[in-house]
């Protein structure tokens, strides 16, 4: 009898929490993280941004065998004003050789509850763009 108390009881307490996380997931608009990670894979391109020993870390990833452009790399913080301030950009040439991975310095001693986004704009010599968000990191 106790052991199916406990387990009546951990499997409400269990959905109680997926109705929980449901509920914060779908509420507003703002993206699905707060913990910053890598955008969705498209066109063979991500971008990044990551805490990694107090430094915000912002980067992309391409997947090219063809072609010729830039790929404009920023870190953005959108905690200062609406719209976002770019705090870097970096500007590389489009790898073509398969998988590369760019990746800048990072902005060491972040502001605590700032929220930080990298952007990755690769921009082709024929005049179109690509552009890859990561999620939110906020610090």
């Amino acid at each position: 009898m106790r052991k199916s108390k406990f387990a009546r009881a951990a499997a409400l307490l269990s959905g109680l929490a997926v109705v929980g996380a449901s509920a914060v997931g779908t509420a507003g608009t703002a993206s699905a993280s707060n913990d910053g990670g890598c955008g969705e894979f498209v066109h063979a391109s991500y971008a990044c941004v990551t805490l990694d020993d107090g430094v915000v870390n912002y980067s992309g990833f391409t997947d090219y065998t063809y072609g010729s452009g830039t790929v404009h790399l920023m870190l953005w913080d959108y905690t200062q004003e609406p719209g976002g301030v770019v705090v870097f950009t970096t500007d590389f040439p489009i790898a073509t050789d398969g998988p590369h991975y760019y990746q800048p310095g990072g902005l060491a001693d972040p502001s605590p509850g700032h929220d930080y986004k990298a952007e990755m704009r690769v921009r082709w010599d024929d005049g179109s763009e690509n552009r890859y968000l990561s999620p939110d990191l906020i610090v």
